[in-house]
Formats: structure tokens, sequence, C-alpha cells
């Protein structure tokens, strides 16, 4: 065949020149869609934990603001009282008693009296909490608190129960955990709760 002068067309080096370029933009094309897609997957389990952990939160806090007694109190365990007054549902006339506490990886609830079994609050906390206490106890002048200083004014002790502190640790695969914390004030506990100078 014979090619006219004036007439071009590509010469093989130039297809082959083309060909590497384009397999260059589709490897960063492809990264850019890996990142994104990675992001994405991220962001919808750090959203996804967090929500676990706020409900957990919710539902810890609802408990013990509401208590009317504690009888023990730890880094890793709560066991309190609920009055009728403070749970409707509460018939007997010595109040319900439960336990919040840590145990491996969960966090559970559940009743002594009635006997309710353990419900788990939220699950894939981190080995030994990472290191934090789950529960840390203070009187109102942010002095440690214990089960000997009394929980009320009943007690005619002026070292109520003034806060719980709570911090969950959970276990995010690939980074480091998440941490949460929260901060809960007993209503009954006989110490008034204002906002500081």
């Amino acid at each position: 065949m014979k090619i006219s002068n004036g007439e071009s067309g590509f010469t093989l080096i130039e297809m082959i020149v083309v060909l590497v370029i384009l397999g260059i933009v589709a490897v960063f094309l492809t990264n850019a869609i890996v990142y994104g897609v990675q992001s994405y997957v991220f962001a919808r389990n750090a959203n996804h934990l967090s929500q676990k952990a706020q409900l957990a939160m919710a539902r810890i806090n609802r408990e013990l603001t509401d208590m009317s007694a504690v009888t023990t109190a730890s880094a890793v365990q709560i066991d309190y009282t609920l009055t009728k007054s403070t749970a409707p549902s509460c018939t007997v006339s010595t109040g319900c008693q439960y336990s919040i506490k840590i145990t491996g990886t969960q966090i559970t609830l559940e009743g002594t009296n009635p006997v309710v079994a353990a419900q788990v609050l939220i699950d894939g906390v981190t080995i030994n909490n990472g290191g934090n206490n789950f529960l840390s106890f203070f009187r109102s002048d942010g002095s440690a608190w214990t089960t000997a200083d009394g929980f009320s004014n009943a007690n005619s002790n002026a070292n109520y129960l003034a806060t719980i502190k709570v911090q969950i640790s959970l276990d995010f695969t690939g980074v480091n955990p998440l941490y949460y914390q929260g901060t809960i004030n007993p209503r009954a506990n006989g110490v008034f709760t204002v906002p500081l100078n």
C-alpha cells in the first residue's frame, strides 16, 4: 500500500507513549477513588461508634442521676438503688437494686432485686478500658469519694457523692482508640449543683 505525501498517521512510538500516559492517569484516578472510599468507611465507622457511645452514656446518665443509694463503687462497677419515687416500676419497698459494670469488652446493666439479666449497653470497649477508670467518684470539693463517705445528707456527712465521671474507650480498628467521657451529678445526694464563679 502506498502512502502519498502529505498524509499522516500515528507511529508505534506515539501509540505506546499515549498508552503509558493513560496508564499513569488511571493509577492516580484509582488511588483517588480508593482513598475516597477508605475515608467514607472510616467516617461511617467512627460515626457508628460515636452513636453507640452516646446511647450508652445517655442510659448510664439516666440510671445514675436518679439513684437513691450506692452500695458498691469501684473503677469498674457501681451497685445502686432506685426507689419507687425515682423509678415508678419499682414496687419493692426497699427499692430496686441494679449494677452497671465493665466486663471484658462490654459494659452491662443488670438487676439484682428484681433479678434482670445483664443487658449490654455497649460492646467493643478496649481491653482494660484503655488504661482509664470506667467510673470515678468525687465529693463536691473535687476530692475522691468512697462509699464510706455516705451518699446523701441523710447520712449527716458533708462528704456526699457530688459527681461521677464516666470514661469509655472504644476499640477502633486500625487507629487509636476513641475516648468518650461525661460527668453525672446524682439528684438525691443532697449536694446542690450550681455554676462556679
